[in-house]
């Protein structure tokens, strides 16, 4: 009977596991807009253009600020750099997301299944194979320059869906290794940002140095829930099973053993 609870238990918990996998990032769930989500990125005159200087991973960054920039939207992809890389520059470029704004937000459009979203290599791909309104100029890839692991760690909350609003400086940038370079790191790299909306292709992405950031509004909160309660459940179940398999083994040994040591009397 236990065997059979703990067989289904299992069976259910990594359905649902499965499921919300999946779910937990659905940007077409999203149907509460947040006023910020409509506004255009608002791009400034630097105030302070003063350079931005920092050592991370053995590499030496100094960064020219441009503007001073702010950038509302929908997450529709996210790519981490720090689940898997070869290089070391990506602890400082940890994070880009595709986020979306304005009409694109508002109409809604986002949430046609024709209309995808995806991430290769630093770029962000939007495709569609209906005829939709979809603007280009609302829809930006970001690169996230983030000097602090405190700021990393928060960001790294942000999931696909949610509606964020980033504060900080667009920047161009200089690196100088001054270490021992990996074997796909280079001793210098430049990397410069865009600074208009209705560009394209290589370089069309903005570089943010990040200074402050929040999350608008969060987005499948009850399939993340969900994910983690099927996931912490498994865990759960698997370690109880470890411990039961061993505690019977131990017992099974211990029964033998006092089998064993029975004395049985003479036969008269």
């Amino acid at each position: 009977m236990v065997s059979k609870i703990n067989k289904s238990a299992f069976i259910i918990l990594f359905i649902i596991l499965v499921i919300t996998f999946f779910a937990r990032n659905n940007y077409r769930n999203v149907d509460n807009i947040n006023a910020e989500s409509l506004k255009e990125p608002v791009q400034t005159e630097v105030a302070n253009n003063a350079k931005i200087e920092f050592t991370k991973d053995e590499y030496e960054y100094i960064l020219t600020p441009l503007f001073d920039y702010e950038i509302s939207g929908i997450v529709v992809s996210k790519k981490d750099y720090t689940l898997f890389s070869i290089y070391k520059k990506d602890s400082v470029f940890p994070l880009d997301l595709c986020i979306i704004w304005g009409d694109n937000v508002e109409s809604k459009v986002f949430q046609k299944k024709s209309l995808t979203f995806g991430q290769d290599m630093r770029f962000c791909f939007v495709r569609w194979s209906e005829p939709l309104s979809f603007s280009t100029t609302q829809f930006s890839n970001s690169h996230f320059v983030i000097e602090s692991d405190a700021l990393e760690n928060k960001m790294q909350k942000i999931s696909v869906g949610d509606q964020i609003k980033v504060k900080g400086k667009l920047v161009n940038i200089k690196a100088k290794n001054i270490g021992n370079p990996g074997e796909f790191d280079p001793e210098v790299f430049n990397w410069n940002t865009s600074t208009v909306r209705d560009d394209d292709g290589a370089g069309a992405c903005e570089t943010i140095f990040v200074e402050d950031f929040e999350i608008l509004e969060k987005a499948n909160v009850f399939q993340h829930s969900l994910f983690r309660f099927s996931l912490n459940g498994l865990i759960l179940l698997i370690v109880i099973n470890i411990f039961m398999f061993f505690f019977n083994v131990y017992k099974t040994k211990n029964s033998v053993e006092e089998e064993e040591n029975i004395i049985f009397p003479d036969e008269f």
